[in-house]
């Protein structure tokens, strides 16, 4: 049958594979008689079709909602292991493929599995199979990591995949599973990519997305075509039959949706029974004292200063400003640590005078304003639970010291703990209460929602980081509203990038579904944000300026959200009657 036939094939749920090998131009890399096979292995030994492993999920660590049983029933024996999961934000893709995963482990069916993500969700999608689901990944920016034929089980970002590096050994395999996370990352088959995934051998695939169309509809075609190939037929017939000339509406929608019926799973907020309570912000800027002041400036001024001469440095520099407004015990750490390796230092005696101006100050300013929020949680929230997030491990002690020199009851989690460990250290702080001061290790795959306060001391430049910190406790099965506190030095980078970028695209009532769309979109663009901020901050050779390219910075990042949020309409358009799954009668 030809692509210009393609118009008059009746589409059915009940024979999906007659549609598939109707359609199949020859590209597909698993003929039919393959394909068939394949999905007869999930029935093996196991032939009714139960999600029968279930049962062994740790309720105390993930509720599992209808919608999201629903979705993995749907994508393992509905839909023969390949789907495309594109749910609405928030509402638990990355469930539903833990599900899905732990239902194929039960079935052996997943001897090799690879998971290619976004590189800031590589380590959270880790952590969260772990604790949910009991199944141990690798991830490439793990030490153990040796490469991507060394591990049968590998969570990594799909650039690292796709690298010179790893590119062979990624595609020299026959991978049992491929996820892939934020699916629009392939919708250009123009890019490495798109053309790594092309390449790739998988017998089953999971692709996750809210946003399957991002700029037109061949982005959608593009992304089934890769897990489904020959279901619309060519590029060209799919776009002439379902696009109208000028690609502002669609025609024949009926059909699209029918067909993306049988691929392609999508659920709405409006439409399950997720209801997520209200958070609260509240943002504190304190002015600094004035020995801080000084600190501050001196570091700014020697940072500029080094970078200008040795850009290679450029790491080391970004974390001494992210550490000057978090404490001067962080700061103090690396600056010791850099004399004492390096003796032969261009800057040393800047460095040592940035020591002095350190051992001047009294009072730090964050954690005497830490107290009142403390102190106010203690008398009127249960037990006066608190989780305050740092970036930094001496600032962590420094903050643990001070709250045990005041009364409270403490618990430190950090990236230290063993797995035994940080279960422990999480029971403890549910069952005695306080505050429980932790660094980013905690916003990785953790269920917290019996606590509803948290405070970011100081404050990660990705907004990814700080959506993640949020999202340990501002998350399905959370009771009561959230509250969240930012603490940040006035007049400081901190004060920049909360004021004038966090706030100005709503930062702390986004989702990490919404702002990956964001941070894609900038990233697609050539820019690092973390990167970019810092290049504003050292460049900027005055006051005047340095606020005029923030404002900038700004203006760029709220047409990105402006884009991502027509992105989200037109997808919702398309979607509007999407079929959420054929009924037995």
């Amino acid at each position: 049958m030809s692509d210009d036939d393609l118009v008059d094939v009746e589409v059915t749920h009940e024979e999906p594979d007659n549609l598939l090998d109707s359609y199949s131009s020859g590209t597909s890399e698993f003929p039919f008689q393959r394909q068939t096979v394949i999905a007869n292995r999930l029935n093996a030994g196991n032939p009714d079709t139960e999600l029968r492993s279930l049962s062994g999920v740790d309720e105390d660590q993930v509720k599992l909602l209808e919608h999201q049983v629903d979705a993995a029933h749907r994508a393992l024996f509905e839909m023969d292991g390949k789907a495309l999961l594109a749910d609405e934000v928030g509402l638990g893709k990355t469930i539903e493929v833990g599900m899905v995963l732990k239902e194929m482990h039960y079935r052996e069916t997943d001897d090799s599995v690879l998971i290619l993500t976004p590189a800031q969700l590589a380590k959270q999608w880790q952590g969260e199979l772990r604790e949910k689901f009991g199944l141990e990944f690798v991830c490439n920016y793990d030490d153990e990591f040796q490469g991507f034929d060394s591990h049968n089980r590998i969570i990594s970002s799909i650039d690292t995949a796709k690298s010179d590096r790893h590119r062979q050994s990624v595609l020299s395999r026959d991978w049992d599973v491929l996820v892939m996370d934020e699916a629009h990352y392939v919708k250009n088959e123009d890019t490495d990519r798109y053309d790594l995934i092309n390449k790739l051998t998988y017998d089953y695939a999971f692709f996750l997305t809210a946003t399957p169309i991002q700029n037109e509809l061949t982005d959608l075609y593009n992304i089934i075509s890769l897990l489904r190939p020959g279901l619309f037929g060519s590029r060209d017939t799919f776009h002439n039959y379902f696009v109208d000339n000028g690609q502002e509406t669609l025609v024949n929608r009926d059909e699209l949706q029918q067909r993306l019926n049988q691929v392609m799973i999508r659920n709405r907020r409006a439409e399950t029974d997720v209801d997520f309570t209200d958070r609260r912000v509240d943002t504190r800027t304190f002015n600094p004292s004035a020995s801080e002041r000084d600190l501050y400036d001196a570091v700014t001024d020697y940072v500029r200063e080094a970078y200008s001469e040795d850009r290679g440095q450029k790491l080391v520099l970004m974390m001494l400003q992210k550490e000057v407004v978090s404490s001067p015990k962080a700061l103090e750490q690396t600056i010791r640590k850099q004399l004492d390796e390096n003796n032969e230092l261009t800057h040393r005696s800047e460095l040592e005078t940035i020591l002095e101006k350190i051992e001047a100050i009294d009072t730090v300013t964050k954690q005497e304003r830490l107290f009142d929020i403390v102190e106010e949680a203690r008398d009127h929230v249960e037990m006066g639970r608190v989780i305050v997030f740092t970036q930094f491990r001496a600032t962590q002690r420094q903050v643990l010291e001070s709250l045990q020199e005041q009364g409270y009851t403490t618990h430190a989690f950090h990236g230290g703990h063993s797995s035994q460990e940080k279960e422990d250290i999480v029971k403890q702080f549910r069952e005695e209460g306080g505050v429980l001061v932790s660094t980013d290790a905690m916003s990785e795959g953790r269920n917290l929602q019996f606590c509803n306060i948290m405070v970011n001391y100081d404050l990660p430049w990705n907004p990814m980081r700080v959506e993640q910190r949020i999202g340990r406790i501002h998350r399905i099965g959370q009771k009561r509203e959230v509250f969240v506190f930012n603490m940040a030095l006035e007049g400081t980078v901190e004060e920049y990038v909360l004021e004038r970028l966090y706030h100005k695209i709503d930062l702390f009532q986004q989702t990490v579904g919404e702002l990956s769309t964001i941070l894609t979109r900038l990233e697609d663009s050539g820019k690092g944000f973390e990167d970019e901020i810092f290049e504003r901050l050292v460049d900027a050779d005055s006051e005047v300026n340095l606020e005029n390219d923030f404002e900038q910075m700004a203006i760029d990042l709220e047409e990105q959200q402006d884009l991502s949020q027509k992105v989200e309409h037109f997808n919702s358009e398309v979607f509007e009657s999407f079929d959420l799954g054929a009924s037995d009668d």
